[in-house]
């Protein structure tokens, strides 16, 4: 069997303009985790990522834990690891979720100040686009990201091999399809879990030709052993 660490992108810059890039805070977050590593002795025989920016800098933190030995040793960018398009999942059905629920033009207004609120627009929005059985328009539906996932994770498996151990930087809807495959959940199942992942967090896999299952799920002991709560962050 093979390990495959999956580790969430480090804080990118909610509430900026361009989300896709890592705080001062995903920087450090990244570092502690690259620091922990580091300390445990653990090496990675290959690093993938997707391959949006805040993939790859959190990728780039990793990078001196890869094995200088291993075969190919490097960054391996799949475009199958990159997070659906949220904003158009909102943005398309956000009127008409309005339309139904007044309540929410409230929410918008404390979108980015108020969790609770952000929740509600996020989870009523990717609950109405997972069960629509037609998708919308031009958006990529649930199940297509799903299989495009899944696809990701068997090149990794017949790239990587048996016994060997792999890291992966992604986000939290791919870990969410990783986690729907190796636990035979349910699709919004595996958005609830989604909603608890950390940033910079790792989860374990167990791998092989056929078979794929969890072994650990969202540790931050790297950011917790610092003993500052402020660490520790979701979105």
């Amino acid at each position: 069997m093979g390990d495959l660490y999956v580790v969430r992108h480090a804080q990118a810059s909610f509430g900026k303009p361009d989300y896709d890039q890592l705080s001062e805070l995903g920087f450090r977050q990244a570092g502690l985790l690259t620091e922990f590593l580091a300390q445990t002795g653990l090496r990675f025989e290959a690093l993938y990522s997707g391959e949006m920016k805040r993939h790859l800098d959190t990728a780039q933190a990793l990078v001196p834990r890869l094995n200088p030995d291993a075969a190919g040793a490097g960054l391996r960018i799949r475009a199958e690891f990159n997070e659906f398009d949220l904003a158009a999942v909102v943005n398309f059905q956000l009127p008409l979720l309005i339309r139904e629920n007044p309540q929410l033009g409230q929410d918008m207004e404390a979108l980015f100040t108020d969790p609770r609120a952000l929740y509600r627009i996020l989870n009523l929005s990717i609950s109405r686009w997972i069960n629509n059985p037609e998708g919308l328009a031009g958006v990529e539906t649930w199940p297509a990201f799903t299989q495009r996932v899944w696809g990701g994770l068997e090149q990794i498996i017949r790239e990587s091999g048996r016994g060997r151990t792999v890291a992966l930087v992604t986000s939290g809807g791919p870990l969410a399809a990783l986690l729907q495959k190796a636990l035979n959940i349910p699709d919004l199942s595996a958005i609830d879990l989604a909603w608890q992942i950390r940033n910079a967090s790792v989860s374990t896999f167990k791998f092989s030709v056929d078979r794929f299952s969890l072994a650990s799920f969202n540790s931050v002991a790297h950011l917790e052993i610092r003993r500052d709560p402020a660490l520790v962050t979701y979105r």
